[in-house]
């Protein structure tokens, strides 16, 4: 069995976090070093690269191999290998095989706070608060275009080492790296940041809807739930909100629920000794047969020869 390792780092939204405005109204601080970096390698066959979710820290995102079709708020990017996205906080993402091509990736996660001044000092006011109060004009994607996208890589490739290999005094150069990296997209701000920002009130209320939905399944996907019950919930009625659900996610309302039961099945079978029909039962299905066939036809695995040879999702 995999160890959990003493750095994990959970993000955790919450209802707060989706006020109308969307701004960050919620300080998130249980850890005293609020960074983690995960290294996820899907195949050829996995239609889904990263599930639509959110949260309200900051991510990089950076393809180690192949190409992947990244949304984030409603707009795509075609990510190659060595491109960077950057995803400021509370926005929307996931992300689709592209051509169905190989993908892995490096998510690197931490809470703005890890970098945020102690006071509003002439950073915090000129390069952190805007990114936290604006962050859809942040939402960045480096590529080879960029003239200093290898001191970018570089500053990523030595915050994965340095998280991986915790060697004395890490953290230190890991957050100094992280600033770097900021700095690094700063210089091409003009290239990169959206100056003409624009918000567009239908995008906006999509977005909200687009996370309440998410945070309805998050907190319920361990019991039975109904169209019924989520439409009521989002304010739709059945029809609109499938057909809602199908332009904003891509795929079917069922399909997604039983992908992010799977993503939790995943964690549970490598972080815990439960039995796989217990696993099931906790991911939210009800027949462990169904599961097993739900599990196989998304990670070409059976629940128990995916325990004994994980192969997609890392936590360094």
């Amino acid at each position: 069995m995999n160890k959990i390792v003493d750095y994990l780092f959970t993000p955790n939204p919450s209802e707060k976090d989706i006020d109308r405005s969307l701004n960050e109204i919620a300080e998130h601080g249980q850890s005293l070093f609020p960074v983690a970096v995960h290294f996820t390698n899907h195949d050829q066959y996995r239609k889904n690269m990263i599930h639509t979710h959110w949260h309200r820290e900051i991510e990089i995102l950076y393809i180690s191999r192949g190409m992947m079709e990244v949304k984030i708020e409603g707009k795509s990017y075609i990510g190659k290998e060595g491109d960077i996205l950057f995803i400021p906080p509370n926005q929307l993402h996931g992300a689709v095989s592209y051509h169905h091509s190989p993908c892995a990736f490096f998510a690197i996660v931490f809470d703005s706070l890890f970098i945020k001044s102690n006071f509003s000092d002439f950073i915090q006011q000129s390069y952190i608060d805007s990114i936290i109060e604006f962050p859809s004009k942040y939402i960045v994607h480096a590529t080879n275009d960029l003239p200093n996208i290898a001191e970018l890589r570089n500053n990523v490739v030595q915050i994965i080492d340095e998280f991986a290999l915790k060697e004395p005094f890490f953290e230190l150069s890991l957050k100094a790296n992280l600033l770097l990296f900021l700095k690094n997209i700063y210089l091409n701000k003009d290239k990169l940041f959206r100056h003409e920002y624009y918000t567009d009130n239908k995008n906006e209320v999509n977005s909200y809807k687009c996370k309440k939905i998410v945070l309805y399944l998050e907190e319920h996907y361990k019991n039975r739930i109904t169209l019924e019950e989520i439409s009521t919930h989002i304010g739709f009625s059945k029809e609109h909100f499938c057909r809602f659900f199908k332009k904003n996610f891509r795929m079917t309302f069922v399909n997604y629920l039983n992908q992010m039961r799977i993503k939790k099945a995943e964690y549970l079978l490598l972080n815990t000794n439960l039995k796989v029909i217990d696993i099931a039962l906790e991911a939210g299905f009800e027949d462990s047969n169904y599961f097993t066939s739900i599990f196989k036809k998304e990670t070409k695995m059976t629940p128990s020869d995916y325990r004994k040879k994980p192969s997609n999702v890392t936590l360094l």
